[in-house]
């Protein structure tokens, strides 16, 4: 087995984390130890030939890659074991994101909602900094809302945890969207491996403009997607939030918080009024803004 490593650019990891979510159960990864340390992308393959066609061929959906990267041989039960040491659980508050392959090992509180999620080199684990500040938002909306009373639009869904996580919550009426079918497809699967009813939960095939038609306004609309495309779809994004209620975007870089901040700000003023409210938090090198809408 082929260990293929090479080090990336921080601009490069949500593209990348975006193309290989459309890969799911691929054999890309993405690596980063924390903040001031490098980011890698990570491949395990059979051979050498299979590594370097498969480096030649995300090179040509990212032409800023080096041609060349580090290669390690592992034996069997190695690579068995490699993705894991980079999937660990995660908590905040009563929520939990627990790898599958922990499940009877790995204690959680009596009252936890817990999402397992895939034990294979899939994306949208909920590893990534903007997913969890999504679902920090969430968290912190709940604690002065009944959850019940709460809908929920999981925008760019990915493999659908943020929307799992909702009906783990005991939100009511919850739906996820995403453009790519393979993503609907593996968040329809991970629904099913959380026991969650297909009712509790809707998928759609759409992008940003139809899918909110298909959904209407939520409470809290979660959008964890890059700051260009947020952009774009400022006005589509802005119009999906009900009133008293919060749209919380992700997928930014800390440096970019500022400017993304500042467009949204002007979109919610002008489509909201003078009433709305903001703020952004960082963690590592990602970030978040949030715009509360006035009732």
């Amino acid at each position: 087995m082929i260990e293929l490593k090479c080090p990336i650019h921080e601009d490069m990891v949500q593209p990348l984390e975006d193309h290989f979510c459309e890969l799911t159960r691929s054999n890309w990864m993405l690596f980063h130890e924390g903040p001031g340390k490098p980011h890698f992308v990570m491949g395990y393959f059979e051979t050498k030939p299979e590594a370097d066609e498969a480096w030649a061929g995300l090179r040509k959906a990212f032409k800023k890659l080096p041609e060349a990267y580090d290669e390690t041989i592992l034996a069997d039960k190695d690579w068995k074991e490699a993705y894991k040491e980079h999937l660990k659980p995660w908590d905040h508050g009563r929520l939990h994101w627990v790898p599958a392959w922990m499940r009877g090992k790995h204690s959680v509180p009596a009252d936890a909602a817990v999402i397992w999620f895939d034990a294979g080199l899939a994306f949208g684990t909920g590893d990534h900094p903007t997913t969890r500040l999504c679902a920090i938002r969430l968290m912190d909306f709940l604690e002065t809302h009944p959850p019940a009373k709460v809908s929920v639009t999981d925008a760019g869904c990915g493999s659908g945890i943020l929307a799992l996580s909702a009906a783990k919550l005991g939100c009511g009426r919850i739906a996820g969207f995403d453009r790519d079918p393979e993503s609907v497809r593996v968040s329809i699967a991970n629904r099913s491996e959380n026991g969650i009813a297909d009712e509790a939960v809707a998928f759609h095939h759409a992008g940003l403009e139809e899918g909110f038609r298909l959904t209407g306004r939520a409470d809290v609309v979660l959008a964890n997607i890059i700051s260009d495309v947020l952009c774009i779809y400022a006005d589509n994004l802005v119009d999906s939030v009900s009133p008293g209620g919060v749209l919380a975007l992700s997928g930014i870089l800390a440096k970019e918080q500022d400017s993304v901040r500042a467009h949204f700000e002007a979109k919610c003023r002008e489509a909201w009024g003078d009433g709305m409210k903001s703020d952004g938090r960082i963690m590592g090198e990602w970030s978040d803004v949030a715009l509360f809408r006035p009732l």
